[in-house]
């Protein structure tokens, strides 16, 4: 099992399969392209070809071109995601996928749900998550509470953290520092033998930051920020059937945010994460069949002035996929969660099963359906479905398409804080369909995608901003749009790749939702001279915000170039906001200006 061990140890919990095949990564984040695995839009390895969904794939190079020091930083280049924070680095943020909020989407980090249970919406706080350690991303869009649960209404995001081939032992260190006093360090060890394998990271980050808020006659200083993420993961291969694994992420933080009435005094919150995941899979009945087993914790604190946010969860999951013939595949299995609240009087406690079987009836056709039962301790029984087919008209053309719905429970703190809580809050449902087509050109140099989709959902649950109390409003709320994106491989050396999202997002009365941008437009290019040398451009074009009226449209130009002094040792410069744009993702927030930096990365 060695040449498998994180894709038994992690299949199960969505973690990619291509994570492991170097050789069918694709070369640019795009919809997936025909022949790559991916395994995030079934939770088991399936041809992205054969695939009804709607997926993204970030590589590691994509990553590394680009510069990018969060993970939102890049998701937002995506088609059909955004972004808005409120400020600078480590400032609350929301990463909205097809114009839903991001208390959608369920995001894991090697399997682990890292949202946070005291959250007001239960949400991943991704204004925390660097990218040093982070080897590859995978975006599955649509509903899929069917196959994950609650909170999957708008898709779910699995990032997979570094790993060591076998036989191999590598020490990785990046230095980076400029402008608003920022610096960045990171360094990675890891090893893998034909057994066993181990990578550990830690990173620091530091900012003196900026002003979050507008100079508008309030008090204004600047908002620093730290981060300290330590990361590990490991497997080991007991027998050639069975495999047991660990992961496991901490992260403390401060920030600094500026207060309403004096100045020099010092707003902060601090921020704890911890995060752990252990496990075993085993294969059996002639290796047709992988059965995962594991139980994972976290524990997320909040810290501001006289008021502490706590939370808690602990998952058990079984897994299994089965190959029952050539052309079906059944995979089943079930999990249960407790979330604790610190100040909440109840627990929320779910347990849930699903089956999900796969049919490949022709050659050009793949067909998936998905069923969900969930018990939750306040609501009582859902059922979830979801659907997929995927056809292969011709040799660079496939058209697909999914449908499902899904469910957000309402969180501890919706229904129980003493203050904006409801008890009588009832589920929000929704259903999602989407359809879209895959064009290949040129010997699959041009690889074109168009897709539509549409996500309803009924008695949607909003916060008055006048009284800070949640309300649940009747009818129905629509998120529905197009997005495109087009990659061309020009020459061997000179890349492009372009996306665009049309989202008109409104809510039961018919009034447009904040913060989702009507037009969002991203280009990029990528070129290589010299063997020695990269250099990377990328510009997005964002309109049509609204956030208390309509905010201003604006160009945002970056860039980067490396240079590989030699096969151990890569210096670089990156500049952010190239245009020095004066710009707002939320009304009276600043954002950065014009910005520097500089740094190297060796690996030894």
């Amino acid at each position: 099992m060695r040449n498998t061990p994180w894709l038994t140890a992690t299949l199960k919990s969505g973690v990619a399969l291509s994570a492991l095949l170097g050789s069918t990564i694709a070369p640019s984040a795009n919809e997936t392209e025909l022949g790559e695995i991916i395994v995030i839009a079934s939770r088991t390895e399936t041809e992205a070809g054969k695939v009804g969904s709607t997926t993204h794939v970030v590589t590691e190079e994509d990553l590394k071109n680009d510069g990018a020091i969060f993970v939102s930083e890049y998701l937002t280049k995506l088609p059909g995601i955004s972004f808005s924070q409120s400020g600078g680095a480590g400032k609350v943020s929301s990463l909205r996928m097809r114009g839903m909020n991001n208390y959608y989407t369920k995001v894991l980090v090697d399997g682990i749900d890292i949202s946070d249970p005291s959250s007001p919406q239960v949400e991943a706080r991704l204004e925390h998550m660097l990218l040093n350690d982070v080897e590859r991303i995978e975006v599955l869009k649509g509903s899929q509470s069917a196959l994950y649960g609650g909170q999957a209404v708008a898709g779910v995001v699995n990032i997979i953290t570094k790993h060591a081939e076998p036989g191999t032992v590598q020490h990785n260190a990046t230095l980076e520092g400029g402008s608003y006093g920022t610096v960045n360090a990171s360094y990675g060890f890891k090893a893998a033998s034909d057994r066993a394998d181990i990578a550990v990271n830690v990173e620091r980050f530091h900012t003196d930051g900026f002003s979050a808020v507008a100079p508008k006659g309030r008090p204004a200083d600047d908002d620093g920020y730290d981060n300290m993420t330590l990361s590990a993961k490991g497997s080991f291969d007991f027998t050639d059937e069975l495999n047991f694994y660990f992961s496991a992420r901490g992260l403390q933080a401060t920030n600094e945010y500026d207060g309403t009435d004096e100045p020099a005094a010092k707003n902060k919150s601090d921020s704890e994460q911890y995060f752990g995941k252990i496990g075993a899979n085993y294969s059996w009945i002639d290796d047709r069949m992988t059965t995962d087993a594991s139980i994972q914790f976290s524990d997320v604190t909040r810290e501001y002035t006289g008021y502490t946010a706590k939370g808690n969860r602990t998952k058990l999951e079984l897994l299994n996929d089965f190959d029952l013939s050539e052309n079906f595949r059944l995979n089943f299995g079930g999990d249960w969660s407790r979330e604790n609240v610190k100040g909440q009087s109840k627990e929320i406690e779910v347990i849930g099963g699903f089956v999900q079987g796969l049919w490949n009836p022709t050659a050009p056709l793949n067909v998936s359906g998905a069923l969900r039962v969930d018990h939750h301790n306040a609501y009582g029984y859902y059922l979830t479905g979801r659907g997929t087919i995927s056809y292969q008209v011709s040799q660079g053309t496939r058209i697909r398409s999914s449908l499902g719905n899904g469910f957000r429970a309402p969180s501890s703190y919706e229904l129980y804080d003493s203050y904006a809580g409801n008890p009588d809050f009832e589920p929000e449902t929704s259903l999602s369909y989407d359809v879209g087509i895959d064009q290949n050109l040129f010997a699959d140099k041009l690889r074109l995608s168009v897709n539509y989709f549409q996500i309803l959902t009924e008695d949607l649950i909003l916060n008055d901003p006048t009284t800070y109390k949640y309300e649940q409003i009747d009818g129905l709320s629509r998120s529905q749009g197009a997005e495109l994106s087009v990659n061309w491989d020009a020459l061997t050396n000179l890349s492009f790749n372009g996306a665009y999202t049309y989202t008109w997002a409104v809510g039961p009365d018919k009034k447009r939702l904040k913060r989702v941008p009507l037009h969002d437009v991203n280009v990029g290019v990528t070129y290589k001279p010299v063997d020695v040398l990269s250099l990377n451009l990328n510009s997005s074009y964002v309109s049509g915000i609204e956030d208390v009226g309509e905010l201003d449209d604006f160009v945002l130009v970056n860039a980067k170039a490396a240079y590989q002094y030699n096969e151990n040792l890569t210096l670089y410069v990156r500049g952010e906001n190239l245009l020095d744009q004066d710009y707002e993702r939320i009304r009276d927030y600043q954002t950065p200006g014009l910005s520097v930096y500089a740094g190297l990365t060796a690996s030894f």
